[in-house]
C-alpha cells in the first residue's frame, strides 16, 4: 500500500547522499524505501529536483559545492517550487522561508564529549546543530535515546521531536566466501564494523583481544571500516596487533559478506544515537556483544547475545561467553525484518503529513 502525501510534494535534500558514513546509508535508504510508497516525493541531487528513484542513480554534490548549493542555492529553488515540507537527512542546509523543516538528527555525540571530536569539527557541529534544531518545525530522531537528549541538551520542545527507527537492507544471503577470498581470511572471526573514532572505545577492544586469544588463539579481530580520527598510535596498533586486521572501508557488498561469516559482531562504542551495525549482524544472523551506551540498551537489549561493559576485561568476558551460547539465527533475523527500508520511510512519511503546511 502507498502511503499518501497530500497537498505539495515533500522536498528532500538527498547531496548526502555522498556522505561515507551512516548519514549516506541513512539518506540512500530512506530514498529507497520512500521510491517504493510515494513517488510524488520529490529530491534534490547536485542542484536539481528529481523524483526519489532517479535520485539514487545521481552524482551527489559534495564539499564546497554541497555547503553552497544547500545553504545558498536550494533555498530559492524550493521556494518557487513550494513543497509541502523540506527534509534535511543528514541535518545540514538552509530551508525555504514560510516552509516547514524537518531535520534528522542521529546522535548529539559531540555535545556530551567534544573531546571525541577535532576541535573545529566540534565547534561546527555545535553551532550548528542548535541554530538547525532551534529552527525546525520537526527534529527526527533515530532512537527515544536521542530524542531525549534533543531535549536535555538542545532544548527542543518534546513535541517537535519524533523517533523514526533506522533500517535494513538485509544481508542475509550474503556469501561470506567474497570477504575470505579478497582478504585472505581463514578459520574463525569476530567483527567490528565502524569507522575509527574515539567514541567507538577501539582501544579497550584491542587491549581485550589479547585475553580472547588466549581461550581462541586462532580467533581474528576485523576491524571493518575506514580510519576517521584519533590518535596516531591506535592506528599503528590496529595494523601491528597479532589476530587483528583492519580492512578500512568496504563497499557494502564486501561488508555484508565479511559480517555474515563473522561468530560475532562487536560494538563496545562509548555512544550511539542508534548504533546500525548489530542491525545489520541481525540481519544475517549473527549475534553481538553491545556496550551499554543508551540507544544500544533500548534497542538491542532484547537480542544481543551478551552485554559488556566498556573496559577491556569486561569487553573480553562478553566476548568469551558468546562464543560458547548457541546462536538464533532465526531470532535475529525475525528481529531484523521489522526494520526494514519501507517501514522507515513509512514513519517519515507520517511525520511529513503531521508538519507540512
Amino acid at each position: 500500500m502507498r502511503s499518501e502525501v497530500r497537498g505539495s510534494s515533500p522536498l528532500i535534500y538527498a547531496d548526502s547522499l555522498g556522505n561515507r558514513g551512516g548519514t549516506g546509508v541513512y539518506t540512500r535508504r530512506l530514498l529507497l524505501g520512500i521510491s517504493r510508497l510515494d513517488r510524488r516525493v520529490l529530491a534534490a541531487v547536485g542542484g536539481r529536483i528529481m523524483d526519489t528513484e532517479t535520485a539514487l542513480a545521481s552524482s551527489p554534490a559534495t564539499g564546497l559545492r554541497k555547503v553552497l548549493l544547500e545553504n545558498l542555492i536550494l533555498p530559492g529553488i524550493a521556494s518557487g517550487l513550494m513543497p509541502s515540507i523540506v527534509h534535511m537527512p543528514a541535518f545540514s542546509g538552509r530551508g525555504p522561508r514560510r516552509t516547514p523543516v524537518a531535520v534528522t538528527l542521529h546522535d548529539l555525540a559531540f555535545y556530551r564529549n567534544p573531546k571525541w571530536f577535532p576541535p573545529v569539527r566540534s565547534v561546527y557541529y555545535r553551532l550548528r546543530f542548535r541554530k538547525a534544531a532551534s529552527n525546525a518545525s520537526v527534529v527526527i530522531t533515530d532512537s527515544e535515546f536521542t530524542s531525549t537528549e534533543a531535549v536535555s541538551l538542545l532544548r527542543i520542545p518534546k513535541e517537535r521531536s519524533r523517533v523514526v527507527y533506522l533500517s535494513t537492507e538485509g544481508f542475509e544471503g550474503a556469501d561470506p566466501k567474497m570477504f575470505r577470498e579478497a582478504f585472505g581470511m581463514e578459520g574463525r572471526y569476530c567483527v567490528c564494523a565502524c569507522t575509527v573514532e574515539p567514541r567507538k572505545n577501539m582501544d579497550a577492544l584491542l587491549e581485550s583481544w589479547r585475553e580472547v586469544r588466549r581461550r581462541h588463539p586462532s580467533m581474528t579481530l576485523v576491524s571493518a571500516g575506514r580510519w576517521g580520527w584519533g590518535k596516531r598510535s591506535l592506528l599503528r596498533r590496529l595494523n601491528g596487533t597479532p589476530g587483528v586486521l583492519f580492512t578500512g572501508g568496504l563497499s557494502s557488498g564486501m561488508l555484508a559478506s565479511c559480517v555474515s561469516g563473522a561468530e560475532l559482531m562487536i560494538y563496545p562504542s562509548y555512544y550511539e544515537g542508534f548504533g546500525l551495525p548489530p542491525l545489520e549482524a541481525a540481519s544475517a544472523g549473527v549475534p553481538s556483544v553491545v556496550s551499554p551506551a543508551g540507544a544500544l540498551k533500548e534497542v538491542y537489549g532484547k537480542v544481543a547475545t551478551v552485554a559488556s561493559g566498556f573496559d577491556a576485561g569486561s569487553i573480553a568476558g562478553a566476548v568469551l561467553d558468546a562464543l560458547e551460547k548457541e546462536r538464533d539465527s532465526g531470532l535475529l533475523r525475525d528481529f531484523a525484518s521489522g526494520f526494514s527500508v519501507e517501514r522507515m520511510a513509512s514513519d517519515v512519511l507520517d511525520v511529513y503529513r503531521e508538519f507540512q503546511r
